[in-house]
C-alpha cells in the first residue's frame, strides 16, 4: 500500500488541478471525440444575405448552402477523393460553371458517411452518375460543416 499511495496522490492532485483549470471552459466531450475529415468543396458563391444565396443554390440542383462566419456559402459539391475531385473539375469546366476550390473541415456525420459510401462510385461512372451521386452525397448534409 505504501508504494501505491504516491501514485494515488499524484492522480488525485492531477484531477483536482485539471478540474480547477478547466472549470470555466466551454467544451464538450462530444466535440473532442467527434470525427472530422478534410474535404475539397466546390464553392459557387459567398453572400451576405440568405436570399441571394438561396437563389444561386436553387439554380443548381444538389447544391447546398451553409452559413459560416456570418456569410452564406453555396457549394456545388464536397469531395475527398483526388480522382473524383479532378473529374468534378473537368465536368464543371465543360458545363461552364464557375467555382472556387476551398479546403474545408467536415464535421457532419451524415455527410462523412455518404462520402465514405458513395464517392468511389463516381470515379468510373459517366457524367450522369457523377451528378446523381453528387446529389445523393449533398442531400445527406445535415448542417455540421
Amino acid at each position: 500500500m505504501k508504494k501505491l499511495f504516491p501514485y494515488l496522490c499524484a492522480l488525485g492532485l492531477g484531477i483536482a488541478f485539471s478540474f480547477l483549470l478547466f472549470k470555466g471552459e466551454d467544451f464538450s466531450l462530444k466535440e473532442v471525440f467527434s470525427e472530422n475529415i478534410t474535404a475539397t468543396a466546390f464553392q459557387l458563391g459567398v453572400f451576405n444575405n440568405e436570399i441571394s444565396a438561396l437563389q444561386l443554390k436553387n439554380k443548381y440542383e444538389g447544391a447546398i448552402m451553409m452559413k459560416e462566419d456570418d456569410v452564406y456559402r453555396v457549394y456545388y459539391s464536397i469531395l475527398t477523393n483526388p480522382a473524383v475531385i479532378t473529374k468534378m473539375e473537368k465536368y464543371l469546366s465543360e458545363q461552364k460553371i464557375n467555382y472556387y476550390l476551398k479546403t474545408i473541415t467536415v464535421k457532419d456525420s451524415n455527410l462523412i458517411k455518404a462520402l465514405n459510401e458513395y464517392e468511389k462510385t463516381m470515379i468510373e461512372g459517366s457524367d450522369s452518375v457523377l451528378t446523381s451521386v453528387n446529389k445523393l452525397i449533398t442531400s445527406s448534409y445535415g448542417g455540421g460543416v
